[in-house]
């Protein structure tokens, strides 16, 4: 014998009970999302227009999406139409991926995740879930959405960096042998600021030779020696202009990119390239990416950071700092 299963036939069905279990995770996100002061939930919102839902049920059907390791916008929005918990959550209103998106890549969300992370990190401290006595600090690397072969390199950098602020003086100094630049320090038109100003007065003795031009004859014997000092003066701008400055800007802002990193992507300036696990290729190739420390005790992560240094060495101490609730355990181990 089986179940009657007739497709197409129209039928009502009514389904009053739309509870979950009391020991659910998502009831469990609900109390902890709850238990946050609502100055820190409420964000500045418009005056105007429809009203925003609440960062209340936004942040909880966020943390509950994650739990169930759903991140894609348009898949937390099928859940909400179909996963009776999320329906819950969100009281069966139906919101789109769009307003999902929108609200955690805003800073209010940002701050409220992070302010959120300590208050549930005090949360399993008064429920008596950590141990104090000792924290476990481990690392991993993480491959950036950067594309591997946008790469540029701190000391390649930092050679035409030094070639082009010698090709920089040589230019200053022909200028200087024209008279053109008479009161600017020769170590100012090695930076890209200096060298706006050397364009900015040849640039000016350019207009002053061409005022001149316009009052000689229109035939002199031998050839104005003012169009020929022009001529040449306006090969020095073109240079200036099209190929020293620019260039000198490169080289600075990737000076202040690198920040003491070795490298960096094109796509990605926070992504350092560093050495990966080994693919199935076994390439070994550079790849860009972050490092990430976790803080953990009794299983569960109480701090947690994320930098672009390729070594935990270098990462141990400024995470040390950046915890302060780790200062609460007597004893910290590192798996370096």
């Amino acid at each position: 014998m089986y179940q009657n299963y007739t497709t197409g036939q129209t039928a009502l069905t009514l389904n009053l009970d739309f509870t979950i279990p009391n020991n659910h995770l998502a009831n469990t996100i609900s109390c902890f999302v709850d238990s946050i002061p609502e100055d820190v939930l409420l964000g500045d919102t418009a005056k105007t227009g429809r009203p925003a839902y609440h960062p209340a049920m936004m942040l909880k059907i966020l943390l509950f999406a994650y739990s169930r390791r759903v991140f894609s916008g348009r898949k937390i929005e099928l859940m909400l139409e179909e996963n009776l918990p999320m329906m819950v959550l969100a009281e069966h209103q139906k919101i789109s991926y769009h307003t999902i998106n929108n609200f955690r890549s805003s800073d209010h969300a940002n701050e409220l995740v992070k302010k959120s992370f300590l208050y549930f990190t005090n949360l399993l401290e008064a429920e008596g879930l950590i141990n104090e006595g000792a924290i476990f600090i481990d690392g991993t690397k993480i491959k950036a959405d950067a594309n591997r072969y946008t790469f540029v390199w701190r000391k390649a950098a930092e050679k035409f960096h030094e070639k082009l602020k010698g090709q920089a003086v040589e230019l200053y100094d022909e200028l200087i042998a024209k008279e053109v630049v008479k009161a600017m320090a020769q170590e100012k038109v090695q930076t890209s600021q200096g060298l706006e100003e050397l364009a900015q007065e040849t640039e000016d003795e350019i207009e002053k030779l061409t005022k001149e031009i316009e009052q000689e004859p229109k035939a002199i014997p031998g050839g104005s020696l003012r169009k020929a000092r022009r001529r040449g003066l306006k090969k020095l701008l073109h240079r200036l202009k099209k190929d020293y400055v620019p260039r000198m800007k490169k080289y600075e802002e990737a000076e202040e990119i690198f920040a003491g990193r070795n490298s960096y992507s094109k796509t990605d300036h926070d992504a350092t390239f560093m050495h990966m696990k080994e693919d199935h290729m076994k390439n070994g190739q550079l790849k860009p990416g972050y490092n990430i420390q976790a803080a953990t005790t009794d299983q569960y992560v109480v701090g947690f950071a994320l930098y672009p240094n390729p070594t935990d060495f270098k990462t141990l101490e400024p995470f040390l700092k950046q915890m302060p609730i780790l200062d609460k355990f007597d004893k910290i181990v590192a798996d370096a």
